[in-house]
C-alpha cells in the first residue's frame, strides 16, 4: 500500500545527524528548500521555577520539499546536519500535503495550551511538593496563580488549601 499519493510538489523525510536539526534547517533553507521542523513546547522544571523550552517533535527527522521548480534533491544528502533522504529501496520517502498541514495545527495548538498558563498545572492535578517544608507530601490542585499555586492537602485529618510556589510542585 503507497504511503502517498504522487504530488507536483511532495514534501521529503530528511534524516539529520544527532541533535543537529536546527542546524540543518537553517542550511536546507539557505539552499531554497521548504522546511517544516515541527517543535513541541513543554514545561521544564529549572532552578528558578518552571519555564518553557521547545523539544523537536520527531528527533533527527525534519520535512522539506523543493522551493522552486525544478530544483533537485540531490544536493541535500551533501548539506551540513543532514545524513540523507529517508528512501524505501530507491524511493525517497514522501507526505502528502494533508499530513503536513495536520503536524503544523498540532504543532500550533499545543503551543498555544502551553502558553495558556504561567505554570504546568491545572485545577485537579495531582502533584507532589519537592522542596520547602513540606517536602514530601502530595495533594490536588485546587487553584492557579501568577506565582503561587493553592493545593488541597491532608492535614491533621483534615483538607486543608495550602498556598504554595509553583517551583516547589512537580506533577504527580
Amino acid at each position: 500500500m503507497p504511503l502517498t499519493t504522487p504530488t507536483a510538489n511532495p514534501w521529503y523525510v530528511c534524516f539529520c545527524k544527532p541533535r543537529r536539526e536546527s542546524f540543518a534547517l537553517r542550511k536546507l533553507e539557505e539552499q531554497g528548500y521548504e522546511v517544516f521542523l515541527p517543535l513541541l513546547t513543554q514545561w521544564e522544571k529549572a532552578r528558578d521555577g518552571w519555564q518553557k523550552k521547545q523539544q523537536v517533535m520527531f528527533p533527527r527527522y525534519c520535512f522539506l520539499r523543493c522551493g522552486r521548480p525544478g530544483q533537485s534533491v540531490a544536493p541535500i544528502r551533501s548539506t551540513p546536519g543532514v545524513s540523507g533522504l529517508v528512501t524505501f529501496g530507491n524511493l525517497p520517502a514522501t507526505l502528502d500535503e494533508t499530513i503536513v498541514e495536520a503536524l503544523r495545527s498540532l504543532v500550533e495548538k499545543q503551543a498555544r495550551a502551553v502558553d495558556a498558563g504561567s505554570t504546568p498545572f491545572r485545577a485537579g492535578d495531582p502533584v507532589a511538593i519537592a522542596d520547602g517544608p513540606l517536602k514530601g507530601m502530595s495533594g490536588i490542585v485546587s487553584a492557579v496563580a501568577a506565582e503561587r499555586v493553592t493545593v488541597m492537602l491532608s492535614l491533621l485529618g483534615r483538607e486543608k488549601p495550602v498556598a504554595l510556589p509553583a517551583a516547589h510542585l512537580t506533577l504527580a
